[in-house]
């Protein structure tokens, strides 16, 4: 209290802050299928934006975490999110639930950098961006 009498106070940074910290909006959306092209329900996809450009291990110091989402039964996984702007979209895939749908999967990792963030007000931290991940293919383990 004392301090804003002084004029020194916080701010809670809603919606969007003004002053020190990047701010975007994002939409991810993607599928995972097999390698016959059937849709693979019940696999985590954990999202993260990485700044190097190879897949790496999840929390190295190249990545941060950003979701962790489950594929519906059409393999399908979609999150609409905000935050700091990413730079490139790690995308992980692992199966968490063995042999129930269809078997058991190996890992797998992609990186997305071809996406822009448009509106706002045209800075490198403004804006949306709509990020269509290509259909990741897992293999089954052998």
């Amino acid at each position: 209290m004392l301090l804003a009498l002084v004029g020194i106070g916080t701010t809670s940074c809603w919606p969007v802050c003004m002053y020190g910290t990047p701010s975007a909006e994002w939409s991810v959306k993607g599928k995972v299928i097999d390698d016959a092209g059937r849709p693979v329900p019940g696999l985590q996809v954990a999202l993260g934006n990485r700044v190097d450009n190879e897949p790496g291990v999840i929390y190295d110091q190249n990545y941060w975490p950003l979701d962790t989402l489950t594929t519906g039964p059409d393999g399908v996984y979609q999150v609409n999110s905000s935050g700091f702007p990413l730079s490139k979209l790690q995308v992980d895939v692992k199966d968490i639930d063995g042999e129930a749908n269809g078997g058991e999967f190996a890992d797998a990792a992609v990186i997305i950098s071809d996406f822009k963030f448009e509106g706002g007000d045209g800075a490198w931290y403004d804006g949306h961006a709509d990020i269509n991940v290509p259909d990741i293919v897992v293999k089954k383990k052998q």
